[in-house]
């Protein structure tokens, strides 16, 4: 059974790589703990991994999206909030999403709308698909993106292209792109919806530059359910992964969502 998991997820990857830039062991080391389900959008297949909730009770479904690049079960991507929120009441599903052609975002600047527009519109429909993959309609609905990916989730929001979650995370988010940080800086401040702003020591310069103008916009724009916070130790730690769960478990809890 093992085995024909792992082949289903190498079968799934020859159609992802026309799309995605995405090494093998991306997929062969994502551990199999929950259930497989393709997501079919524009005419290529995705993988999506689920995992129910162990409590009596559903708090609610989490779509987790890490960086480009980077395997959910890497020890410094989401792969510990995947596993650890389930006991906590909510069913989590975890995506990997297309990497766009090199270069696409460091050339923004250059006006390459048609091309930004695309990968825009193509990661819209994959969230919309991983949305519809609940096992219910039920409770809250948050998304948590790491990196990259956690900058493309505030434009889509910011520009109404996606339905408003209760909540977004945000894991060390930024842009590989000083006009566009300052951009996203603008758009997470004027997000009506309560946002957990992580980031997390040694990922990047660009996220040290970006969050800090996040916390100024947000601090400007008096976005009182904006949180920012410190994420200790580096990121491939086991220290830092308990603190991550720690820290989310504690702003769901002061949202009143406990």
């Amino acid at each position: 059974m093992q085995l024909a998991k792992y082949c289903f997820l190498s079968s799934l990857l020859a159609i992802n790589c026309a799309f995605a830039e995405v090494q093998p062991q991306d997929f062969s080391h994502w551990p199999v703990n929950g259930e497989l389900k393709q997501l079919d959008v524009e005419q290529q297949q995705f993988v999506s991994l689920w995992l129910e909730e162990e409590t009596p009770q559903k708090r609610g479904t989490i779509i987790l999206l890490p960086d480009w690049g980077i395997s959910p079960s890497a020890p410094n991507s989401i792969d510990s909030l995947r596993q650890a929120l389930p006991k906590l009441g909510w069913e989590t599903g975890a995506i990997l999403p297309p990497k766009p052609m090199s270069g696409l975002i460091q050339q923004a600047e250059t006006e390459n709308d048609e091309q930004l527009q695309q990968y825009k519109q193509s990661l819209q429909a994959l969230i919309q698909a991983a949305k519809q993959n609940q096992a219910e309609q039920f409770g809250f609905q948050v998304i948590i993106a790491q990196g990259v990916m956690g900058a493309w989730l505030v434009e889509l929001l910011a520009e109404d292209e996606l339905e408003q979650p209760d909540g977004i995370v945000l894991i060390s988010a930024y842009y590989p792109n000083q006009t566009l940080n300052k951009k996203l800086a603008e758009q997470t401040a004027t997000l009506a919806i309560p946002v957990l702003d992580i980031y997390a020591e040694h990922y990047n310069h660009w996220q040290q530059q970006a969050r800090e103008q996040r916390l100024i916009a947000s601090n400007k724009n008096q976005k009182l359910n904006y949180r920012q916070t410190h994420l200790p130790a580096t990121a491939d730690t086991a220290p830092n992964s308990a603190k991550l769960n720690k820290t989310v478990y504690g702003w769901f809890n002061a949202l009143g969502w406990y």
